[in-house]
Protein backbone atom coordinates (compact mmCIF):
# COMPACT_ATOMS: atom_id res chain seq x y z
CA UNK A 1 0.00 0.00 0.00
CA UNK A 2 1.19 3.25 -0.93
CA UNK A 3 0.46 6.41 0.87
CA UNK A 4 1.93 9.97 -0.71
CA UNK A 5 3.84 12.34 1.86
CA UNK A 6 1.84 15.55 1.61
CA UNK A 7 3.96 18.29 0.94
CA UNK A 8 1.71 21.73 1.90
CA UNK A 9 -2.48 22.27 1.57
CA UNK A 10 -3.80 25.00 0.36
CA UNK A 11 -7.61 26.39 0.52
CA UNK A 12 -9.02 26.49 -3.34
CA UNK A 13 -8.90 30.03 -2.82
CA UNK A 14 -5.32 30.08 -2.77
CA UNK A 15 -5.07 28.48 -5.81
CA UNK A 16 -2.55 31.03 -7.60
CA UNK A 17 -0.09 30.58 -4.73
CA UNK A 18 -0.40 27.09 -4.93
CA UNK A 19 1.05 26.97 -8.76
CA UNK A 20 3.71 29.46 -7.51
CA UNK A 21 5.11 27.28 -4.67
CA UNK A 22 4.91 24.29 -7.24
CA UNK A 23 6.96 26.27 -10.05
CA UNK A 24 9.47 27.27 -7.74
CA UNK A 25 9.91 23.84 -6.55
CA UNK A 26 9.25 24.59 -2.91
CA UNK A 27 7.26 21.95 -2.13
CA UNK A 28 8.12 18.39 -1.63
CA UNK A 29 5.68 15.77 -1.98
CA UNK A 30 2.17 16.15 -3.25
CA UNK A 31 0.15 19.69 -2.94
CA UNK A 32 -3.41 19.58 -2.17
CA UNK A 33 -6.42 22.01 -2.80
CA UNK A 34 -8.88 22.34 0.27
CA UNK A 35 -12.52 23.31 -1.14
Amino acid sequence: RLRPHIGQTFPLERAADAHTAMEARTVIGKTLLIP
